[in-house]
């Protein structure tokens, strides 16, 4: 049985630049130079859906989820954009 992490992944996380490179690449928002894949809801499926493969909790998911959308983070490619750089 796999034990999920109770820690959710914020900027000072260690796997806070694995996060966001998945997010930004072909596994999430898919970023070329003109485009992008992002759903633009607030739901942040491609976040959810990585941060449960990098094995959070759901605990820690709606907590970083939360802290995301406290950033400027309301939707998948904007985690990237807004959230991503701090």
């Amino acid at each position: 049985m796999t034990t999920l992490s109770p820690v959710p992944i914020l900027p000072r996380h260690p796997r806070w630049d694995e996060f966001i490179e998945r997010l930004s690449g072909p596994d999430g928002c898919d970023f070329t130079d003109t485009t992008c894949i992002c759903s633009g809801g607030t739901d942040k499926p491609l976040s959810r859906r990585i941060l449960a493969a990098m094995g959070l909790s759901e605990r820690a998911i709606a907590i970083s989820l939360a802290y995301f959308e406290d950033h400027g983070g309301f939707c998948d490619c904007e985690v990237v954009l807004n959230v991503g750089t701090r």
